[in-house]
This record gives C-alpha cells, sequence and structure tokens, in this order.
C-alpha cells in the first residue's frame, strides 16, 4: 500500500527537473568602423558581420532586450529613421498563439507587428519557444532597412532531446551502412552513443561598401536592384577558416545558415558526403548528396562522417555572383595537423551541384500531405520601371503592387492600413499560394509565421502558374506533381528559391492569426518592394508593446522582463548576460530527496 505513495512523490520531485528555463539575454546594438573604414553595425561591442549565438531549448522562455544605440542625433539627421530605428526578427521561429498570446507580436517587422525601436531607446522580445518543437537551426536580423547586411544579425538554435535522439539514430544508421546511398530508410530504434561535434557554418555575400551606402545606390532614380557581389564571409570572417575537430570526433553536425543579402551559397567537403537531416527547423529523413546549395534564408543541418584517420577535410565553399562564384577553401582539422592546399577548380563542376530545390528528397520524418486547398492565390512578380515618379526609383511588383503601399503609418496590428488591403486568408484553411517569377532570375521567397509544403516548382521558362489556365506548361506541371505525391509528403520549409520565367506552388493550414509577411529575403529586392502581406484571423489588438527609454547606467537583470524595466548593477562595464539557468540550489536538493526517497523504497521492499 505503501509503494503507490512513494512512486507518486518520487514523480512529484522528479518533474520539476525538467521544468523550462528562462532565459535573458541583451542585444546593445551600435554602429562602428571596421580597420579598413567600412561602417558597421556592432552587438554587444563586437566588430563583425555576425553577432552572437543565441541558444535555446524548447519549452524555455527567453526574454531578450534590445538596445538601439545605432544613431545620434546627428545620425539621425544624416541617415534618416529608415536607417537609425531597428526592430529584430526571429527567421523560421514560427511562434503560436498559446494563453492567448498573439506570436505575431514577436515577429519583429515594424508597421506590421511592432512600431520601430528609435534611436536610444530600447525594446523586450517576450516569447516561450513551443515544447512541441522538434528543435532546429534559424537565424535573427533586422527588419528595417538593409541593416542586417552590416552585422546586425546571429545565429539562433533550438535545441530538444527529440533532435538529439533523432541524430543519434542516423548515425547508427551510418556506422551500419555507410555513405554510398542516398535516401536513409529502416533507421535503428537504438541510437548511436558516438559524441558529434558541432560547427556552426553561416554563410553570406560580402560587399567592400557598407550597405547603407549600397542602398542609397539601389534607390537612387538609376539605381537597378543588384549590385556587384565582392566577396564571401564564414561566419563573418572573410578569409578562410579553420574548424578544429577533436582527435575522436567521427561524426560532424553543420548547421548550415545563409545569412547572405543576395548570392546562393554551395558547400562540399571533399571525399565526403553530406547527410542531410534538417530543412529550416524541420527534420528530414537522412538524405544524402555531395554538394549543398543554400539560398538566402535557407537553413540545413548535416551530418558528415569523418574517418579517426583523416587528418583534414577540405570544404570548398562558392558564394554566387553575377558571372559564377566568389570561392574560398575553409577546413576541418584533427589538433596538431596543417592546413592544405586551398581549391583552384571552378565550384560549377563540383560533384552533384544542383540549384534546384530538391523538394521531392528533403522529406519530413512527420506528417503528411495537407488536403486540398480550400483558397488558391497567384502572385506574379517582376521589376516595374513604371514606380520612377512615385518612388524616385524602379520597384519590384506583386499583381501590381509594392511593398511600400501594404505598410501604414501605424501597425496593422492596431488596425492601421496602408494604400493596398493585406491579402486576405481564410482562416484555419488549407491555401495554396502560387509565386510567379516573370522575370529571368533566381529568387528566395521567405514566409513569415509558418512552414509550408513545397507543392510543385517549374523549371526554368516553365512560365507563370494561374490556376484557371488549364493548358498551361505550368499548369501541366503542377497536375503531375500533385499526382506524384498521393502516400507521400512533400518538402516542408519556410524559404524556397524560385527559379527565373517560373513558379513555385507552397501549401499551408492558415491557423496562425497575424499579418504576416512574404517577400524576396534578397535584401536589395526587399527594399524595392518585392513582397505581400498577408492577413490571417482575427489579429486586431488594441495596442502593440512601446519601445521605452532607459538611463545611462541600465542594466539587465532577471526579472526585469516582465515589467520593461531594470534595475542597475555596480559593475563599471557592460557584460552580455549569460542564459539564467533554473536555480541551482532547487535542482540539488530535488536531486538529495528524490535519493532519499529511493533509499525509503529499497529499504521498505527489501530490507523490512
Amino acid at each position: 500500500m505503501q509503494a503507490p505513495f512513494f512512486y507518486a512523490a518520487f514523480l512529484l520531485l522528479v518533474l520539476p527537473l525538467g521544468l523550462s528555463e528562462t532565459i535573458v539575454r541583451e542585444l546593445n546594438i551600435s554602429r562602428t568602423t571596421s580597420d579598413s573604414g567600412k561602417q558597421l553595425i556592432s552587438l554587444n561591442g563586437e566588430i563583425n558581420s555576425l553577432g552572437p549565438t543565441i541558444r535555446v531549448q524548447a519549452g524555455d522562455t527567453l526574454n531578450l532586450l534590445v538596445n538601439n544605440e545605432i544613431c545620434d542625433e546627428q545620425d539621425l539627421a544624416q541617415y534618416g529613421e529608415d536607417y537609425c530605428n531597428t526592430s529584430i526578427h526571429f527567421h523560421g521561429l514560427v511562434l503560436g498563439n498559446d494563453d492567448g498570446k498573439l506570436g505575431a507580436l514577436n515577429d519583429g517587422v515594424p508597421q506590421v507587428t511592432q512600431r520601430s525601436i528609435p534611436p536610444q531607446m530600447s525594446y523586450w522580445y517576450n516569447f516561450t519557444i513551443p515544447e512541441s518543437m522538434e528543435g532546429g537551426t534559424y537565424w535573427f536580423h533586422s527588419h528595417s532597412s538593409v541593416q542586417y547586411g552590416d552585422g546586425l544579425r546571429g545565429v539562433f538554435l533550438v535545441d530538444s532531446s527529440a533532435r538529439e535522439t533523432y541524430l543519434s539514430r542516423v548515425i547508427a544508421k551510418l556506422d551500419a551502412v555507410g555513405t554510398g546511398g542516398t535516401l536513409l530508410e529502416g533507421l535503428p530504434e537504438t541510437g548511436s552513443q558516438k559524441s558529434i561535434q558541432e560547427v556552426i557554418v553561416a554563410v553570406s555575400d560580402w560587399y567592400s561598401k557598407s550597405s547603407v551606402e549600397i542602398l542609397a545606390d539601389v534607390m537612387s532614380p538609376t539605381g537597378g536592384p543588384d549590385p556587384r557581389v565582392e566577396g564571401s564571409t564564414l561566419n563573418g570572417d572573410q578569409d578562410s577558416v579553420k574548424f578544429e575537430i577533436t582527435e575522436n570526433t567521427e561524426y560532424v553536425e553543420l548547421r548550415v545558415i545563409n545569412v547572405g543579402m543576395s548570392g546562393t551559397n554551395i558547400l562540399n567537403i571533399e571525399g565526403h558526403r553530406l547527410c542531410v537531416v534538417e530543412t529550416d527547423g524541420v527534420l528530414t529523413k537522412p538524405y544524402l548528396i555531395d554538394t549543398l546549395s543554400i539560398a538566402v534564408g535557407q537553413r540545413f543541418t548535416v551530418l558528415v562522417k569523418l574517418d579517426l584517420s583523416t587528418p583534414r577535410a577540405r570544404i570548398i565553399h562558392g558564394c554566387g555572383k553575377m558571372m559564377g562564384y566568389v570561392t574560398k577553401t575553409h577546413w576541418l582539422v584533427r589538433p596538431g595537423k596543417e592546413i592544405g592546399q586551398n581549391f583552384g577548380g571552378d565550384p560549377r563542376n563540383l560533384p552533384g551541384l544542383d540549384k534546384n530545390e530538391k523538394f521531392r528528397e528533403f522529406v519530413p520524418m512527420h506528417g503528411e500531405l495537407l488536403p486540398s486547398p480550400r483558397q488558391q492565390v497567384s502572385l506574379d512578380y517582376s521589376y516595374e520601371s513604371d514606380f520612377k515618379e512615385q518612388f524616385k526609383t524602379g520597384m519590384y511588383a506583386v499583381n501590381g503592387d509594392t511593398m511600400p503601399e501594404f505598410l501604414p503609418d501605424g501597425v496593422l496590428l492596431e488596425g492601421a492600413r496602408g494604400v493596398r488591403e493585406p491579402i486576405q486568408l481564410e482562416s484555419d484553411e488549407v491555401i495554396e499560394i502560387a509565386i510567379n517569377s516573370i522575370d529571368h532570375m533566381t529568387h528566395p521567397w521567405h514566409m513569415h509565421g509558418h512552414t509550408f509544403q513545397v507543392i510543385s516548382v517549374g523549371q526554368s521558362r516553365d512560365g507563370p502558374l494561374h490556376f484557371e489556365d488549364l493548358e498551361t506548361p505550368a499548369m501541366k506541371r503542377y497536375q503531375a506533381d500533385l499526382f506524384a505525391w498521393e502516400g507521400k509528403v512533400p518538402m516542408t520549409r519556410d524559404t524556397i528559391n524560385i527559379p527565373g520565367s517560373s513558379y513555385a506552388v507552397i501549401r499551408f493550414l492558415a491557423n496562425n492569426p497575424g499579418f504576416w509577411l512574404l517577400h524576396c529575403h534578397v535584401e536589395w529586392h526587399m527594399s524595392k518592394g518585392l513582397g505581400v502581406v498577408l492577413a490571417e484571423g482575427n489579429a486586431k489588438i488594441a495596442a502593440v508593446p512601446n519601445a521605452f527609454q532607459r538611463p545611462d547606467d541600465y542594466r539587465t537583470i532577471s526579472g526585469a522582463a516582465d515589467t520593461g524595466t531594470a534595475e542597475t548593477d555596480s559593475s563599471d562595464s557592460k557584460v552580455e548576460p549569460k542564459p539564467i539557468p533554473t536555480s541551482k540550489w532547487k535542482v540539488l536538493i530535488i536531486y538529495m530527496l528524490v535519493m532519499c526517497l529511493f533509499n525509503a523504497v529499497v529499504w521498505l521492499f527489501f530490507f523490512r
């Protein structure tokens, strides 16, 4: 009779050990210059084009304090509000409406979900990572002007036990069958105990001028939409990067992110296969390829198997430019080993290079094909010179409208409206959107607030897809793809590369109320209006949170996030706060109580 009591007590004491944490972080955003004199935006005092990594567990709560110190009054007069104001978007992170909190409030888009954070003001982003998330690779960046190209961006990683278990099962399978095939099926239930070394690979294009200087050229009366890519970076570094791999590491987990402004990047690890296990935060069935193509905004997790006898592995990195690639060589190197010769070939000849979306190959681990759509929308986009009278430059238009026309003086969430109404979606229904390129260029499109299933992607010169036109090449390809999906699940992600003079069809369930951007993630194209605003459900609220003034000696402490104020710290220097864990003393006390109970149960059952 006593055993159930002890089991219940045991569970009550053990459960708190798994409680989520509250992570308090701070971003101090300021303006600085590089050694060469290029203007940059600095996060927490670092002079780099990539900011810090924020790491959380599924279920954690993040309180992120953003302090805007980009401009003083003189700078504001020179650069204007568009560049001096700021905001933070958590790219790919889908926040729902749990506990009555509207996830869109933390989407970080000025005039859509919040007001910009003015100079010398602060703002709290407070949200909880859904416990249901499998974990994934994300990033955060400014959604104001072109700030993120100057450094207002960083990596955002979500961990989970489900993700760790899955990776261990994939490794067990790779150990059993090797890396010679393509799709790995029939994963073992028991995973490998081998350790995995994680490597963050954030790739980007690079320019000798600051983004704000380039933007002035792009938005001039004669400015085109595509400045010349001059270089590339990896983790903010313009040079070759060496990643030291421990002596006993057999598997490397690459967290790959394209944080660039324009160019599609490609990666190849010479002599090694790449096992893709994640697309944009969605765990996928392990698929082996030779060369990975990453459009702007896309993320992948890739496992690489290294023989213990391998001293080094050469990473070939190509960053797309108008004619070819900027080519860099990076390295995975064992301790005490030297790097080798740089790659001297043409990245276009890398094995297995395919810049088309592998929407048939990168299959989600879970889920099913969404049912037939209730609503279908076609969006045609092209570059138009007709807007020069209104905007003093050529602009992109989607169905005749350009992005600034959707944006109000106030905030869409509060009920303000621009010249154009947002595109209304039928709430809680399955939606299909055909995004049609009427020009010859490839464009990476990103959707806020959702992941989507990729139903069909045309090939170059397939032309646009209009659902009412039944005899076009695009419609015939779309119908063939629909037939092929019976009993299968399409690739699921939030960013997709759409071929020039072609189309892509995405399908999703409109069950996340809010105003969400759907836009090209080439930042120069976004500045020239390439995107739309989608209206979903009943998302209007009375008021969005405001930025607030802070004292000069402002410091962050745990607990300040709920009030919008913080106490001061006696320290003279401002340090980046570390994640604040659950109280250690509580965990120790619980552990001791659990052990006491365990000993009591053993005594009752075996020695009494």
